[in-house]
């Protein structure tokens, strides 16, 4: 089982909004995993809380927002993981698509390095923008999905697992790679296999702690 010990060294926004977490690099998880985590003052509490990296920063990564208001910098983290099945940006792909159908499109952020890395171009889609994105970035409003799918050559989507029928008719003429990160509770991190994160697919469902959370949009939507 992968634990660890990780520090938060830094919070913003009143403890919404993310901050540093400093910790073994073995643990840093990949865009679109995850960590359970769970405080030194949180030692009996009976779910772990799902951490995402909106990105890396030095000793360590940036979480995804939101953390518990009750976190403080200084805080020590009880961590399993990484955790899932995260993204795989194709090292072909030149024109490049986030899509955030959530509050925040803070957990498709990781990818950003990466894909800048290969030289893509890179496009955010969110009605919720972040602030100090790099230049390199363009960002739409979600409106402009259906613009956008002529000419990406990958697609990764964040959303609710209650959005998902929608969005397999909004993406049903887009068949290049794309995948999903599902939106969704993860309680257990694939230890109890309980069926709270169970992704519903048409003939079966899969379970998002282990098998996702992140799914190809074939696997989603066919």
């Amino acid at each position: 089982m992968q634990q660890g010990i990780a520090e938060l060294t830094e919070i913003t926004s009143n403890g919404k909004a993310a901050g540093r977490i400093r910790c073994d690099p073995r643990r840093i998880p990949a865009p679109g995993q995850y960590l359970l985590a769970l405080a030194d003052h949180e030692s009996d509490a009976p779910l772990a809380t799902p951490i995402f990296s909106a990105g890396l920063c030095p000793g360590g990564f940036t979480p995804a927002p939101p953390l518990p208001i009750h976190w403080r910098p200084g805080t020590r983290l009880h961590i399993r993981g990484p955790l899932g099945k995260g993204f795989q940006l194709p090292a072909a792909a030149r024109f490049v698509a986030l899509a955030a159908f959530g509050q925040t499109p803070a957990r498709l952020l990781a990818l950003t390095g990466p894909a800048l890395a290969q030289n893509a171009a890179l496009v955010l889609l969110t009605d919720n923008p972040p602030e100090d994105l790099p230049a390199a970035i363009e960002i739409s409003p979600l409106s402009a999905l259906a613009e956008t799918l002529r000419w990406a050559d990958y697609l990764a989507l964040d959303a609710p697992r209650s959005a998902l029928p929608a969005l397999a008719q909004a993406l049903r003429a887009y068949s290049r790679d794309g995948q999903a990160l599902v939106e969704t509770p993860l309680p257990c991190g694939g230890l109890a296999e309980c069926g709270i994160c169970a992704v519903h697919l048409r003939k079966s469902y899969k379970l998002a702690c282990k098998d996702g959370p992140v799914f190809g949009l074939k696997t989603l939507f066919e």
